[in-house]
C-alpha cells in the first residue's frame, strides 16, 4: 500500500514539474480541445455527407480531401510557420476554424461540406506543427520525454472521448449544432493560445520563396540521424495505413461483429494509450532511451515498430474477442511509446530555426504513405481475404524494424545511410 501511494506522489510530483510553466499548461489544454474538436469535426462532416449521399465514395471523399488539403497547404506552412510568431500561427489556426465550421453549420450544398472539411484540414496543418515547434520552449530542460509522455495521454484520452461525444452529440441534435459546438471548442482554444508567453526565435534562412520551402527538407537531409527517422516513419506509415479498415473487415468476417465491436477495440487502445503515455512520462530526465543521436536510441525504435508488427500478427491468430480488446490494449501502450520517442527525437535533432518546418513534412509525408497503403492492401484482400493481408503488414512492420535495427549501427552521413539501405 505503501509502495501505491509513494507511486502515486512521485507521478503528480512529475507532473507538476513538467506542467510548471503556464503557457505549457494552457497549450495542453487548448491542443487537447483543439483535439476533441478535430474529431468532432471529422464524424460532423462524414454525418453531412451521409445524409446529402448514400455512396462510398462520397463519404470517403472527405477522408481524401483531408489528406490532400495537409499536401496543398505544406508549401504555405513551409514558408511561414518558422518566419512569424507561433502563437500567431496558432491563433490564425484557431480563428479560421471557427469560422469553417460555422459556415459549415449554414451549407445546404454537398460540395461545400468537401470545401469546408478541405479549408478545416489545411488550417489544422498550420495548428499542429506550431504547436509542436512552440511547446520545447515552455518545457523544463530535459523534460522532453516527460512532457511528450503526459501529452500523449491526453491525446489518448481524446480518441475515447472524442468518437462518444461526437456520436452522442450528433444522434441527439444532429450535425449542424455539432458543427456550432465545434466552431466554440476553437474559440476557447484561440482564447487560451491568445495569452501564451512570446517566444523568440533566430531565423537565418534568406527571404526566397524557395529558400523558405526548402529549409525544412535541407534540415533532414542533412542529418542522418532526421534521415533514419523520416525513412523509418515513411516505410512505417506504408505498412500500417492499411490496418484500421482490414481490421473492421476481419472482425466481421471472423466474428459477425461491426461497428460496436471495432468500438470496444478503439477505446482499449485508448486506454492502453492512456497507460503507455503515463509511463513514458515517469522516465528518468538523466537518460531517457529515445535519443537517436546514440545507436541504442534508433535500436529502441525500431524495436517498438518491430513489437507493434508481432502484436498485429498474434492479434490476428486470436480466436475470441475479449483476448483481441485486450490485445489492443497492447497497440495502445506501444503506440504511445512510439508517438512520443518520434515527437521526442525530432524535437532533439531539429534547431529551433527549421522545426516548425520539420514538424510540418513529418505531418505531410504521412497522409500520402497511408493512403498508398490503403490502396495497396484493400484490393489484395479482395482476393486473398482481410487476415492474411494483416499479417503480411504486421510482417511489414517486423522486417522494417530488424532492417532499421541493423542500419542504425552503420549511420554516420546521409549518403551512408542510403548506400547502407540499397545495400540490404
Amino acid at each position: 500500500m505503501n509502495s501505491v501511494v509513494t507511486n502515486i506522489s512521485n507521478y503528480v510530483s512529475n507532473v507538476r514539474r513538467v506542467t510548471a510553466h503556464r503557457s505549457f499548461r494552457r497549450l495542453l489544454v487548448a491542443s487537447f480541445v483543439s483535439g476533441l474538436g478535430d474529431q468532432l469535426g471529422y464524424l460532423a462532416f462524414l454525418a453531412a455527407v451521409s445524409a446529402g449521399s448514400e455512396d462510398v465514395y462520397a463519404i470517403g471523399g472527405i477522408s481524401v480531401a483531408e489528406m490532400f488539403a495537409g499536401l496543398i497547404a505544406l508549401p504555405l506552412v513551409q514558408i511561414i510557420i518558422d518566419r512569424y510568431d507561433k502563437r500567431r500561427m496558432l491563433l490564425v489556426a484557431d480563428l479560421a476554424r471557427a469560422v469553417i465550421f460555422i459556415l459549415a453549420a449554414m451549407a445546404n450544398e454537398l460540395w461545400l461540406y468537401f470545401v469546408c472539411g478541405f479549408c478545416a484540414a489545411a488550417f489544422t496543418q498550420l495548428f499542429d506543427p506550431s504547436r509542436s515547434a512552440l511547446e520545447p520552449h515552455y518545457i523544463p530542460d530535459g523534460q522532453i520525454v516527460q512532457a511528450n509522455g503526459f501529452r500523449q495521454s491526453l491525446l489518448s484520452l481524446v480518441m475515447i472521448l472524442g468518437p462518444a461525444i461526437g456520436g452522442l452529440l450528433i444522434g441527439t441534435m444532429g450535425f449542424r449544432i455539432a458543427f456550432l459546438i465545434n466552431a466554440a471548442s476553437f474559440l476557447f482554444s484561440a482564447a487560451l493560445v491568445i495569452d501564451l508567453e512570446r517566444v523568440t526565435t533566430t531565423q537565418r534562412d534568406s527571404h526566397r520563396f524557395v529558400d523558405e520551402i526548402s529549409g525544412g527538407l535541407r534540415a533532414v537531409r542533412g542529418n542522418p540521424t532526421l534521415m533514419f527517422l523520416f525513412i523509418l516513419m515513411g516505410s512505417f506509415h506504408l505498412a500500417v495505413g492499411m490496418q484500421f479498415p482490414l481490421i473492421f473487415v476481419y472482425i466481421r468476417e471472423a466474428f459477425g461483429g461491426g461497428t460496436r465491436e471495432l468500438s470496444w477495440l478503439i477505446s482499449s487502445m485508448g486506454i492502453g494509450g492512456i497507460v503507455g503515455g503515463l509511463l513514458m512520462s515517469q522516465l528518468p530526465k538523466e537518460r531517457h532511451p529515445f535519443d537517436i543521436s546514440k545507436r541504442r536510441g534508433k535500436v529502441n525504435i525500431a524495436v517498438i515498430a518491430l513489437l507493434d508488427g508481432g502484436v498485429l500478427m498474434t492479434f490476428t491468430s486470436l480466436h475470441g474477442l475479449v483476448p483481441m480488446v485486450c490485445m489492443f490494449g497492447l497497440f495502445g501502450i506501444i503506440g504511445s511509446a512510439f508517438y512520443v520517442g518520434i515527437t521526442t527525437a525530432i524535437t532533439e535533432n531539429t534547431d529551433d530555426e527549421h522545426r516548425g518546418r520539420v514538424f510540418s513534412l513529418y505531418s505531410a509525408q504521412r497522409g500520402p504513405a497511408l493512403m498508398l497503403s490503403v490502396i495497396i492492401g484493400i484490393p489484395i484482400a479482395k482476393s486473398l481475404g482481410s487476415g492474411p493481408v494483416l499479417v503480411g503488414s504486421g510482417g511489414a512492420e517486423v522486417l522494417i524494424g530488424l532492417v532499421a535495427i541493423v542500419v542504425a549501427g552503420k549511420i554516420r552521413s546521409p549518403k551512408m545511410l542510403m548506400r547502407t539501405m540499397f545495400s540490404l
